[in-house]
């Protein structure tokens, strides 16, 4: 699957998810429900920075991109230093070596997770595509799309950059 129809897919997940969630009062604890009920109950997971290190595959699918050891590694390393909370590469189930999602835990301390969300924006301003985030109160999930997956999204939604 290429990382642009992965990306919309991926989008659609979010999308549908964020909507869901849009009814209810609390959209960071939906998204941790999201993270407890759907992937870690459901999928096999790994420790994110070794399963990459080994050669697992999160947005280079090929040998064309080098994303993951670019951009994926170092932030989680940086996110690592800051706090150094769970890391989890959510496997794909169809393929051991690849992951399809990263979950990041969250500290308690409300400036960390400031120090943390810096670091993530830090990495998606050196990133050509755009790091997807949904963040909870526990966790933060990401997955990367391409440019020309974010182009699609910020022409259905002109304002990601406000949000980002």
């Amino acid at each position: 699957m290429s990382p642009s129809v992965r990306g919309c897919m991926l989008l659609g997940i979010v999308a549908s998810a964020a909507l869901a969630g849009g009814c209810r009062k609390d959209v960071k604890e939906f998204a941790d429900e999201h993270v407890r009920k759907d992937m870690l109950a459901l999928h096999e997971k790994r420790d994110a920075v070794p399963f990459f290190e080994k050669h697992g595959q999160f947005y280079d699918l090929d040998s064309t991109t080098h994303v993951d050891k670019e951009v994926v590694v170092p932030l989680l390393q940086k996110l690592h230093a800051i706090s150094p909370t769970e890391q989890w590469a959510m496997i794909r189930p169809e393929k051991q070596d690849s992951a399809y999602g990263v979950l990041i835990g969250l500290p308690k301390d409300p400036k960390v997770v400031d120090q943390m969300a810096e670091a993530v924006q830090e990495a998606d301003d050196k990133f050509d595509g755009f790091i997807l985030q949904q963040w909870g109160h526990e966790w933060l999930m990401i997955n990367l799309i391409d440019q020309q997956s974010y182009e699609t999204l910020k022409k259905s939604n002109p304002d990601i950059d406000n949000q980002r």
